[in-house]
């Protein structure tokens, strides 16, 4: 376009036109909404209770600022997650969050020793458990199986057999990968990875789970609102095995 043509009024006009549409675009950009909802076991004792460390964050509208973050440490049982939140990072400004951040990541992701374990049972659990087992390589897995060599195998059915995972969330559709990843296989219990934050050579893994999402809500035919869920998931889910029989 040449500007040169038009009259000075006409060209400001223009610009402006220009300006106003570059800043909506720039406003309505954003990165896809996320859920990240996860579990490292860390002790095992007797009774085949699961004690496990926990983070948990959403970012409901992708949004480039950062999300509030919550650690802390559950026990899974074959009948419930009894869950313990015991440190809470708020993106509040000027606060040193990023520093925070790195600090409880590094302990999330670390493994667990025999003091901090101790720490755990008194000052988190109030001696009302007893774990004292750090060493849980006998369990871990970490392979991937198709949906149907995993059903088989458990003689289990993943779709009427759901997923639990942190804040009572269940499992809802698997994605089109039909690919699941287990970390850890107790017997009864399973943990098991479900992420569709893939590279283009990778698969989805696992399934969806039905955290509420208040930023992607539509309308059924009946009127009522339901939640989109997010674009990003990546979950660690608890399967307790049941003797759902397959379909």
């Amino acid at each position: 376009m040449d500007l040169k043509l038009y009259t000075p009024k006409v060209v400001i006009l223009f610009i402006g036109i220009f300006m106003f549409s570059l800043s909506n675009s720039m406003v309505s950009i954003t990165e896809p909404s996320t859920i990240e909802s996860r579990i490292i076991p860390i002790s095992i004792n007797q009774k085949g209770e699961i004690l496990c460390k926990t983070r948990f964050s959403k970012n409901e509208m992708g949004a480039y600022s950062p999300m509030e973050i919550q650690y802390g440490f559950c026990i899974i049982t074959k009948d419930t997650i009894k869950e313990f939140i015991t440190k809470t990072l708020h993106p509040i400004p000027e606060s040193p969050y990023f520093k925070q951040k790195n600090y409880w990541d590094t302990l999330f992701k670390s493994k667990t020793n025999q003091q901090q374990l101790d720490e755990i049972n008194k000052i988190v659990l109030k001696n009302k458990y007893s774990f004292s087992l750090t060493d849980l390589n006998t369990f871990k897995i970490n392979k991937v199986f198709s949906i149907y060599e995993l059903e088989k195998s458990k003689n289990t059915s993943l779709k009427n057999n759901k997923q639990k995972a942190l804040l009572g969330a269940k499992s809802k559709e698997y994605f089109n990968d039909q690919k699941i990843q287990v970390l850890y296989d107790f017997g009864n219990i399973i943990i098991l990875d479900n992420d569709n934050n893939i590279d283009q050579n990778e698969l989805e893994l696992g399934a969806n789970f039905d955290y509420h999402n208040s930023s992607n809500i539509t309308t059924d035919n009946n009127g009522n609102k339901i939640s989109l869920g997010f674009d990003i998931s990546q979950v660690t889910g608890i399967l307790v095995i049941n003797n759902v029989n397959p379909e």
